[in-house]
């Protein structure tokens, strides 16, 4: 299994466009093939700060999933308040 968190923060004026886009990110990603878990997360405390958790069952299913959301995530960016920051994730226990 891979895991990541990505961490993101998105300029004021962009919010309802980050919040439609995100959303459609996450309901396509949950249907695509070997996704464990997908869920955008946003900060209480900084409105303008989001995580992803994601899980993928290989790295075949991110290729594939990564090739399917770069064209929707790309034209995103502009929205970006700061480069984001991807942290790969191993479980606690290993199954």
């Amino acid at each position: 299994m891979l895991a990541f968190a990505l961490h993101i923060r998105i300029k004021p004026e962009y919010e309802p466009e980050a919040l439609r886009t995100l959303s459609d990110i996450e309901r396509s990603s949950r249907a695509d093939a070997g996704c464990l878990g997908f869920t955008w997360f946003r900060d209480q405390n900084e409105p303008d700060r989001f995580l992803l958790i994601e899980q993928w069952e290989s790295q075949q299913h991110l290729d594939a999933h990564l090739s399917k959301v770069l064209p929707v995530w790309e034209p995103f960016t502009p929205a970006l308040a700061e480069e984001p920051r991807s942290v790969p994730l191993r479980p606690v226990v290993e199954n």
